[in-house]
């Protein structure tokens, strides 16, 4: 675990692993050509579903296939 989150309450905590996973991984898909917004990444991610009219390679990205 990151040390900066060491003295944090457990939800807080978790809540910012959360928007660090999100903020981190939609950039670095998107560098790659992914197409997927920030908000439909987060769906991806939380979801596990798939956006409609998207191609299913990006979201296999998302989940790290």
């Amino acid at each position: 675990m990151f040390d900066f989150l060491k003295d944090l309450d457990k939800d807080i905590c978790d809540a910012l692993l959360i928007q660090l996973r999100n903020l981190w991984t939609h950039p670095s898909t998107a560098i790659e050509g992914n197409t997927l917004t920030l908000g439909e990444t987060v769906f991806v991610l939380e979801e596990g579903l798939t956006v409609s009219g998207k191609p299913l390679k990006d979201h296999r990205d998302i989940e790290g296939r």
